[in-house]
């Protein structure tokens, strides 16, 4: 009996089928063993991505803080002030009727008007003034109560009480004047005053202080007792001129003293 080879299973395989099927598993199994070796590959170039983006995310980051060190810091410079002080210059302005001693300043300012600063005794005395007069362009007036608290707080002084301002015929014209109080360790009774000439820039403010409120005919004769001295302002000696020829009759060389108020008579 001739015995036969068994055939496959599938007729249609041929030997050359199974020849590649039995070929083709190892090449499989080689690819299946050389999968985690492609993930570590992978999984390292991920981990070298990471790092490098997060190198380059951060570096932006640093440079501003950089640029802020080189940056040097602003220097706060305060302005200029508006009114510098001249001690050398002498005041163009006198008080007649004055038998003490005026002291005087001088300033400027930086718009180039000038103020003359006159005082008479000291804040308490019986015979206690003080005057500023301006000529020339400066900061813009502002209401009698505020010009007056202002010029107050530079002397070291309070305004405890300003009253109702009415006008004062002087020589120079209808002036501004209220009854004061000022205050600083005491008090004592003034009258305030404002003028302004407009059209000659010029213009002057105080008060005039005594051991009894001043009246009104002292304080006029006080200011007819501003003289100009000095100074080759053509419009300011025009309005000393004008004022010289508008002078009442009523502030005699006697009355001119009455333009501090005296203390009163011991019994």
């Amino acid at each position: 009996m001739v015995q036969t080879m068994p055939r496959a299973v599938y007729a249609e395989w041929d030997e050359d089928d199974v020849a590649d099927w039995i070929d083709e598993r190892p090449a499989r199994r080689l690819r299946r063993k050389s999968l985690p070796w492609l993930r570590m590959v992978l999984l390292s170039t991920c981990t070298i991505a990471g790092l490098v983006y997060a190198a380059l995310e951060q570096e932006p980051n640093s440079k501003p803080a950089e640029r802020r060190k080189a940056v040097p810091s602003s220097v706060l410079v305060a302005p200029a002030p508006a009114w510098t002080s001249l001690p050398s210059s002498p005041s163009v302005y006198a008080l007649a009727g004055i038998s003490g001693p005026v002291a005087s300043e001088v300033r400027e300012h930086a718009d180039g008007a000038r103020e003359d600063a006159l005082t008479v005794g000291r804040f308490g005395d019986f015979r206690y003034a003080q005057l500023a007069l301006v000529q020339g362009p400066a900061e813009p007036p502002g209401s009698f109560y505020i010009d007056t608290v202002r010029r107050a707080a530079r002397s070291g002084l309070a305004v405890a009480h300003l009253g109702q301002s009415r006008m004062i015929a002087t020589k120079f014209g209808p002036m501004e004047a209220a009854p004061m109080t000022l205050s600083n360790k005491g008090e004592q009774s003034c009258l305030a005053f404002r003028f302004s000439d407009r059209a000659a820039v010029f213009g002057f403010q105080g008060w005039l202080c005594g051991s009894a409120a001043p009246e009104d005919g002292q304080l006029a004769c006080f200011i007819d007792g501003i003289a100009l001295t000095g100074g080759t302002n053509p419009s300011l000696k025009a309005v000393f001129a004008q004022a010289e020829r508008s002078r009442g009759e009523s502030c005699g060389p006697g009355a001119r003293t009455l333009g501090t108020v005296r203390p009163p008579a011991r019994p």
